[in-house]
């Protein structure tokens, strides 16, 4: 994904807005977070920052699954940070409004650092990675997952057939996610891909679910207008539909492990 593509004022609304509906649309959010817990491995006492928390899923993860004691939420959006607060045994945790790219923490401060589908939001990788190497405490560890190029490859596809406006988002590819790690200076990068397909009764049901999560297009270079009810039907047209008169998005999931220094 380009750096500087996307529009954070219109990522943070959008989160914003998806705060009340996200939990009950982001059942891939949390298969992938019940996956990526697996491969966090810190001691209990340790001080671990949740990047991208967003209502708190993966922050409970953290406390009930792994038994970390010591947990920072951090999110773009305070409605998000709210609904976190919310949850049974997160009341407790501190939490913090900023942009993962610029994180407002000390140097060596942290154990951990972790993000379950939060980091392809990002701007600029480069410098998001560049925050966690400086945040983190010696041989500290940086787990996460994010979003592969190729996923929502059927929707790009379709869209691709309307104009050429880009409809859905850009996504890294794991051999660009490496690079930005090795520039940013982690070693021992170790990644697992695994692409999900998930069945919806029609295209509209697809949409719904992705606004519904706040992850809808939020490119700079989208179409500022309208999209027309003729374009909606032409892209819905070019969707395959299988036998059964559903559809399937692929959503290609990317699984980090390293560690920091």
């Amino acid at each position: 994904m380009a750096e500087s593509v996307l529009d954070k004022r219109q990522m943070r609304s959008s989160f914003s807005q998806a705060s009340k509906s996200y939990d009950a649309m982001a059942s891939l959010q949390r298969k992938v977070g019940k996956e990526l817990i697996k491969q966090v491995q810190l001691k209990d006492d340790a001080l671990v920052l949740d990047v991208g928390c967003g209502t708190g899923f993966f922050t409970q993860q953290l406390q009930n699954v792994a038994g970390l004691q010591n947990i920072i939420a951090l999110d773009i959006a305070l409605p998000m940070l709210l609904k976190t607060q919310q949850r049974e045994s997160c009341e407790s945790v501190p939490l913090v409004c900023a942009d993962a790219e610029q994180l407002p923490l000390t140097a060596n401060s942290l154990d951990g650092v972790v993000s379950n589908l939060a980091l392809q939001w990002c701007a600029s990788l480069g410098e998001m990675f560049s925050e966690v190497q400086r945040v983190l405490r010696a041989n500290g560890q940086f787990v996460f997952s994010t979003f592969g190029e190729s996923a929502l490859c059927e929707l790009k596809a379709a869209w691709a057939e309307v104009d050429d406006y880009p409809h859905v988002n850009e996504f890294c590819s794991e051999q660009d996610i490496k690079l930005q790690l090795q520039k940013s200076g982690f070693k021992n990068i170790r990644t697992i891909k695994h692409t999900y397909l998930v069945k919806y009764a029609n295209v509209m049901e697809l949409m719904r679910e992705l606004k519904g999560i706040g992850a809808h297009n939020v490119s700079r270079q989208r179409n500022k207008q309208l999209t027309s009810k003729g374009q909606i039907q032409s892209m819905v047209a070019a969707y395959p539909v299988d036998e059964e008169g559903q559809v399937t998005a692929s959503f290609e999931i990317i699984y980090i492990q390293v560690r920091g220094k």
